[in-house]
């Protein structure tokens, strides 16, 4: 695992806003989702730290602990850090756990909320944290979550890449909802 900061963000370890990226396990923080969020982040001055994951990283039996390895390596560099939030995909969502035990507020993308220890974290938070999703993802499980502090947004008809198939229009609109849910986020729960 390697880290790096965002291009266009200013390298400085004073007080800040400190976000880190973490990527799916196929779906790297230059890709759409994680892109834009990034960017909306960066023009909001917040430094932006990303995460990309090497050939020689392998998660084994602890899925958990290993997000959670990475998180805390991306954010190590910033330990003065005014506020601080996480921007995950998929697989980066197995750092739920250290993000509750740390009081990190989280922007989780495509969660993979059919894992128990994800689900029970989410059901016991109470800070707050943004999940996006497709209804037509599998791993999209909301069920019995719902109530709990998080917020959600079900994106119609997408899948886990927040696409819908055979359709761009559509995807792009679903794109479109996704960055709008970020901004009213970082608009009314952060700063």
């Amino acid at each position: 695992m390697e880290t790096f900061l965002w291009p266009g963000c200013e390298s400085t370890h004073g007080e800040t806003n400190v976000a880190v990226l973490v990527p799916g396990a196929g779906y790297k923080v230059e890709s759409p989702l994680l892109y834009w969020a990034a960017e909306q982040l960066r023009d909001r001055g917040w430094q932006v730290q990303a995460i990309r994951w090497t050939d020689d990283d392998e998660p084994g039996d602890d899925p958990h602990g290993f997000a959670a390895r990475a998180v805390q390596q991306a954010f190590a560099e910033f330990q003065h850090a005014d506020h601080r939030l996480i921007v995950a995909k998929s697989f980066g969502s197995f750092s739920i756990p250290w993000a509750e035990e740390a009081q990190v507020p989280a922007i989780w993308l495509t969660p993979i909320l059919t894992d128990d220890v994800i689900r029970r974290t989410l059901a016991e938070t109470s800070k707050p944290d943004l999940l996006i999703g497709g209804s037509k993802d599998k791993f999209w499980a909301t069920a019995a979550l719902s109530e709990t502090a998080p917020t959600f947004v079900d994106i119609l008809d997408a899948n886990h890449s927040l696409e819908v198939p055979k359709d761009w229009r559509a995807s792009l609109a679903a794109h479109v909802q996704v960055f709008t849910a970020i901004e009213r986020f970082l608009t009314s729960q952060l700063l």
